[in-house]
């Protein structure tokens, strides 16, 4: 006799239901909706020192992008049941169409879209999944984007549940199944009800069901066929409501086989991961994900108390960041949100009362505060922990070994992680984050590049994601360790770049990772594509990484004196070669051309060789003169000689004036102007002659000039910061108008200071600087 139990995957009211039905019947198997594939892993659910949420990971051997997540939470009613069958000695499988089949029938879709599309055929639209699966929460997350449902098939918005949800008088499908199902209380005829609704839905709607889903549903029966007649006598099905009639109804065996019948087959492997809970949420994307998998948690733990333990933990939330939650506060907020429940016909308060009850009683009517909730308490940050001897990939031990060594402990909210590389342990972490880059394995995003004369400080952000079990399957293929497959990855990686900035960047990851060996193969590649590179944009782009890589060498103790003849003759060929590619641009090849130069000289400064240093200023001096260059290169190279020091006041005025002069473009005199500027409007704030000269040139533009400019202007002027404008604006006001252009100044500064309140910081500055006693200052 097989007892089927219809229930909705992730939900603590079916999970509970589960448990006290399988104490009823005491049933001597258990099946359990999931991947076959992962059989012989069911018992690891049963170690007491695994901590949900974790995932079970299907992937085709040979193609690890075709993967499938089955995640498990405390509250997930086949986490409960596995654990139940571990408790009572009980046998268990999983019954469902086998991964090995579904990735088969993914392939086997591909190929056939593939070949339609070359033949000029549309492929035809084939849904992935059943759109009614959808809307019970299934357990089986695609592997990939699921294509669009059949022309003839009801909206995949469409929400089954909501015509039951309507009969009981609610408007709501999601509310009216956690009323009725997951926040009741007791289990009275929970499952003899559900598969009544069920069955009536699918005969009343006769939705039309995606092929898989009926291949699936054949196969449940199937299993369920060969389990009565292994012998076993009591025998529990707990899958998906939705599927409950399906696995009941009389079908003939013969029409089961005929519609399984040559289902092709690839080879899968099989693990579990770690979870999170945020990784449940709908709102990340998983097909079967909740809203609040922190509530639903909360559900689950249960107890007369609910309302109350739930409402003061939040209170604790809020008053940790300095909002006003008392306990009197508290006390009002459950009473609202019973009130409320009544109101509205609520058999109890729920996820949405409380909520509202907390905005008006802690947040005075403000939703603002209460996101501050999501983190800690509606969704949490729990992440779930193997135990230990667990088969892994080498890889994947090798990662969690060092992990363990370091001191670095995977957690699901982000972490923030500042290295000194002038220690051994920051170092070493450093190499290791840069290797799991090298791997594409992200883990630890860096924070920007190292700003300045110091390179011994590192910013990492770490926060470990459930999906990147799938790119350490991915990198195994490279090497067993993350030394050897790091340098693996940036071997190939490097065989396969064809421009020198990629190279350039593949070499000074292998010089952050510590991979000598990769790095030396590199770094012939780029010496050989920087000898063969004609494109002087294409060397700018390289300098700059390979400047850092210049830096870095003072901390990292790495021979890099290869990196600095390479930076030296890279950069004279660029100054050789750059005069002469500025002509004939446009606006856009120009803008870009600008931002490599900027960076070159930033690179440059870094690198304090001062011989390199003097021969760009001999280039921006060229540039500034060059009649045939675009304006804005001209502009950009002005601006570099004046921040040199190279042209005086005078000389910078000069220029300034015969680019805005009515002679010239209006267009032509913006792109001047905006490469001068270079996206930094402090020059303006602190140098009101050159502030005087662009506001005389452009209060005198005629009309239809004006009108021209405007746009291109305000594009120029949108790159400043919104306090640069806004003192941009005030320095205007304070020009005097009365002066000449060239010797524009502000009025006196005096007028705008109260001396008598400034005295007090003039006198505190002084007497720390020791510039005179402070007692001897007086106003």
């Amino acid at each position: 006799m097989t007892t089927i139990l219809g229930i909705r995957h992730h939900g603590p009211g079916c999970a509970r239901s589960v448990v006290r039905a399988l104490d009823q019947l005491q049933p001597d198997l258990v099946l359990i909706e999931g991947p076959p594939d992962a059989d012989e892993w069911m018992q690891v659910a049963g170690d007491p020192a695994i901590k949900p949420p974790v995932a079970l990971l299907v992937y085709d051997a040979a193609e690890v992008k075709h993967a499938s997540f089955y995640p498990f939470a405390e509250f997930s009613p086949e986490w409960q049941a596995m654990r139940w069958a571990h408790r009572h000695g009980v046998q268990m499988r999983f019954m469902d169409l086998p991964c090995a089949h579904r990735f088969g029938l993914e392939a086997a879709l591909q190929e056939e879209e593939g070949e339609s599309a070359e033949d000029g055929e549309a492929a035809p639209d084939r849904p992935h999944r059943s759109y009614v699966t959808t809307a019970l929460r299934s357990a089986n997350p695609p592997a990939a984007q699921a294509p669009p449902a059949p022309t003839n098939a009801r909206s995949f918005t469409h929400d089954p549940i909501l015509h039951l949800a309507k009969a009981d008088g609610y408007t709501d499908g999601e509310r009216w199944w956690n009323d009725r199902v997951e926040e009741r209380q007791d289990d009275a005829d929970f499952f003899e009800a559900i598969l009544t609704g069920m069955s009536a839905l699918r005969t009343e709607l006769a939705l039309l069901e995606a092929d898989l889903d009926l291949k699936r549903e054949a196969w449940m029966r199937r299993g369920i066929r060969e389990a009565e007649k292994s012998g076993a006598q009591r025998i529990v099905m707990i899958c998906g409501a939705w599927h409950a009639p399906a696995l009941v109804q009389p079908v003939k065996a013969s029409e089961d086989a005929a519609l399984l019948k040559g289902l092709p087959k690839t080879k899968v492997k099989v693990t579990w991961t770690p979870w999170s809970l945020e990784r449940l949420t709908s709102a990340s994307g998983y097909g079967a994900g909740v809203e609040s998998p922190g509530w639903y948690a909360h559900l689950w733990e249960g107890g007369a108390d609910l309302i109350e333990r739930w409402i003061t933990r939040a209170a604790r939330v809020l008053r940790a960041a300095d909002y006003g939650a008392s306990s009197a506060s508290v006390i009002e907020a459950v009473r609202l949100s019973t009130a409320l429940a009544g109101l509205r016909g609520r058999p109890r308060p729920g996820l949405a009362e409380t909520m509202e009850a907390m905005r008006s009683v802690f947040c005075q009517g403000d939703a603002t505060p209460l996101s501050l909730l999501r983190k800690q308490l509606l969704v949490g940050e729990k992440l779930g922990v193997l135990p230990e001897g667990l088969p892994l990939l080498p890889l994947h031990e090798d990662i969690q070994q060092q992990q363990k060594s370091l001191r670095l402990k995977p957690t699901a909210g982000a972490v923030l992680l500042e290295l000194d590389l002038r220690e051994e342990n920051g170092q070493a972490r450093s190499i290791f984050l840069h290797r799991l880059a090298a791997l594409h394995i992200p883990w630890g995003r860096k924070n920007g590049a190292p700003r300045g004369k110091g390179t011994f400080k590192e910013s990492w952000t770490l926060k470990w994601e459930a999906d990147l079990v799938l790119a350490i399957v991915d990198a195994s293929r490279f090497g067993n360790t993350t030394a050897i497959a790091a340098a693996a990855r940036l071997a190939e990686e490097a065989g396969k770049a064809e421009r020198l900035e990629v190279l350039v960047e593949l070499l000074e990851t292998s010089l952050l990772a510590d991979l000598p060996a990769a790095g030396a193969a590199i770094m012939a590649q780029v010496q050989a594509a920087a000898a063969t590179g004609e494109d002087p944009a294409e060397l700018l782009r390289a300098i700059p990484p390979l400047v850092r890589l210049a830096r870095y060498g003072n901390v990292r103790k790495s021979d890099l004196d290869q990196v600095g003849l390479m930076v030296t003759g890279l950069a004279v060929r660029v100054h050789a070669e750059l005069p002469g590619a500025v002509s004939g641009l446009d606006d856009e090849a120009a803008a870009a051309l600008g931002k490599l130069m900027s960076g070159h000289e930033a690179a440059l400064r870094l690198l304090e060789e001062a011989a390199l240093l003097e021969d760009w200023l001999r280039v921006t001096a060229q540039l500034v003169e060059h009649a045939t260059a675009h304006p804005l290169v001209r502009g950009l190279a002005t601006r570099l000689q004046r921040d040199a020091g190279a042209l005086d006041p005078d000389t910078c005025a000069r220029h300034l004036q015969f680019a805005l002069s009515a002679g010239q473009a209006p267009a032509s005199a913006v792109a001047w102007i905006s490469g001068f500027l270079s996206g930094n409007g402090t020059v303006l704030i602190h140098d009101p002659a050159l502030l005087g000269l662009l506001h005389e040139w452009l209060g005198g533009l005629a009309e239809d000039h004006f009108q021209q400019i405007l746009p291109l202007l305000r594009r120029t002027f949108g790159q400043f910061t919104g306090p640069e404008r806004a003192r941009i604006g005030s320095a205007v006001g304070q020009l005097d108008p009365s002066a000449p252009a060239t010797v524009l100044t502000r009025q006196p500064a005096t007028l705008l200071i109260d001396e008598t309140r400034a005295w007090p910081a003039v006198a505190r500055v002084a007497s720390l600087l020791n510039l005179t006693p402070a007692n001897t200052l007086t106003p």
